[in-house]
């Protein structure tokens, strides 16, 4: 059994030496919309198979060949982008850091819902505000969740603890 990264790779490898196609680690592979799906499914089948890894959350949530194939397509998009073996040997950076952020908060979400069907930039900013504000809150709460053992720490750091609050 392999992980999920290794098993996007010797998926694209397999399908490159089935098809002719030339391919060496370390270049950019961007594969056609027929060849994605032909790496989709390799990959979905794979982990059908057992023979990539598949947390037992996901395979409950993922129980049939279709939610797979859902499953492994972003999965697939994601190591082409991310595995310097496939993507040109560069290292991904993320276009919208943050943008994320509070995505678990339903407050976060509703208030993010609001600000799209306004137009009056007045409002806009007043919600973006808001936005910000319970973004804030959120991190402060999970700074303080954060339980030091300060015999570990050593001493001359000590004076660190608690010294952001």
């Amino acid at each position: 059994m392999v992980n999920q990264k290794t098993g996007v790779y010797n998926a694209v490898v397999s399908f490159c030496e089935a098809h002719g196609l030339h391919f060496e680690d370390g270049m950019s592979f961007i594969p056609t919309t027929d060849q994605r799906k032909a790496i989709v499914e390799a990959v979905a089948l794979d982990m059908e198979a057992g023979e990539i890894t598949l947390s037992a959350e996901a395979a409950a949530k993922y129980d049939d060949l279709t939610k797979l194939k859902s499953y492994c397509n972003g999965l697939v998009s994601n190591w082409i982008r991310k595995d310097t073996r496939l993507n040109g040997n560069t290292t991904y950076e993320i276009k919208n850091p943050g943008s994320r952020a509070g995505s678990g908060d339903q407050v976060i979400k509703e208030l993010r819902k609001l600000k799209k069907t306004l137009s009056n930039q007045e409002q806009i900013d007043a919600v973006e505000d808001e936005i910000n504000s319970r973004l804030s809150l959120i991190q402060t709460k999970k700074q303080a969740d954060v339980k030091i053992n300060m015999e570990l720490i050593p001493e001359e750091l000590r004076s660190l603890v608690n010294s952001n609050s």
